[in-house]
């Protein structure tokens, strides 16, 4: 089944101050995402504007120093620190696996919101995270959201991970949000209706359409991992922005470790990969469909993107087209990450 990449190209003209104001020329591309109709601005010819993100590796370092007296995260002050589960729902109050444990978020953005602590290690450098880490992580998460679907089925749920404070932590300490209610996010309803919109009229899933369609092209697909299949998005909405798919799946409580393993192995690798670029912060957020409802049309999965990186006076990454217009822009063509993340998977 073709699949359309739909792009329309602008060029903006102007005498150029920095070519002693010769006539110049700058490319711009609007894409539209083939599922989801969410568009962005692809502004090619802007790489330079990366130096403005790398990190300042001595203050990350100060920083990591200040904070780690006193984090409420951190292994001797967790299970004095942090709330528990009731009984009923979890036996002991809290979910541990390997250095993983999950709690009760004090500050609950939905009806059951939770925080998984990674790690021991109070600050996590992006190349110092490893697969068990995540993984554990990860699995703390699902047999959290396996007792809320035994207590009460067909919630929607997310994990989201925000990576130092441009990426919106609150410490950082690495931990992971993980949410579960009857009411999915914006983005999780448009994956859904769009799915089943593609599965009604040509009878086919689109992700399996579209992970066969970028293998053909080779352009943005990256590679395999396990059941897991990664690759950059035609329409980025963010800088840098990686997805991973969970073949056949449609919701975390179908996933088996090896699933989270593999997913845990794939953002290693992208962690990598912002780290050696000069960035510093990111976020991710691995969603699903219902929990207890299995769908031939929907492949849950996780979606990465780079932050503004930690600098004494740091550039925000997220412009008024973003934030208000909902708009995608990115200064790096997708085509150009996908060639670079390549040597890391």
């Amino acid at each position: 089944m073709k699949i359309d990449f739909e792009k329309h190209v602008a060029k903006a003209i102007f005498h150029s101050p920095v070519k002693n104001f010769e006539l110049d020329s700058q490319q711009i591309e609007t894409r539209r995402d083939p599922l989801t109709g969410l568009t962005t601005k692809v502004r090619t010819g802007r790489k330079a504007w990366q130096r403005l993100y790398t990190t300042d590796e001595k203050l990350l370092a100060e920083i990591a120093e200040k904070t780690r007296e006193g984090c409420f995260f951190c292994p001797e002050r967790v299970n004095k620190a942090t709330p528990r589960f009731t009984e009923e729902l979890i036996p002991g109050g809290r979910i541990v696996v390997g250095e993983a444990c999950l709690f009760p978020n004090l500050f609950a953005q939905k009806e059951h919101s939770a925080i998984t602590v990674i790690s021991h290690q109070h600050f996590v450098r992006l190349d110092q995270f490893t697969i068990e880490l995540l993984a554990n992580a990860f699995k703390a998460c699902s047999i959290y959201f396996n007792r809320l679907n035994q207590s009460k089925p067909n919630k929607y749920a997310e994990i989201g991970f925000n990576y130092l404070f441009p990426g919106g932590a609150s410490i950082p300490h690495p931990h992971l949000q993980v949410l579960a209610s009857d009411w999915p996010y914006f983005l999780i309803a448009n994956l859904l209706e769009n799915n089943q919109k593609y599965y009604a009229q040509h009878s086919a899933c689109f992700w399996e359409d579209l992970v066969e369609t970028e293998r053909k092209i080779g352009q943005r697909y990256i590679n395999r991992l396990g059941n897991t299949e990664w690759l950059v998005p035609f329409a980025p909405m963010r800088e840098d922005e990686v997805h991973g798919i969970v073949r056949n799946k449609s919701n975390f409580l179908q996933f088996d470790d090896s699933d989270w393993e593999s997913l845990a192995d794939g953002i290693c690798r992208v962690f990598k990969y912002y780290k050696e670029k000069g960035l510093s912060s990111c976020n991710f957020a691995l969603y699903s469909g219902r929990l207890s409802q299995k769908l031939d049309y929907l492949w849950a999965g996780v979606r990465i993107v780079s932050r503004s990186s930690v600098q004494a006076q740091p550039i925000n990454d997220v412009w008024y087209s973003q934030n208000i217009l909902y708009d995608g822009l990115v200064t790096e063509p997708p085509e150009e990450i996908a060639s670079s993340l390549r040597n890391y998977f």
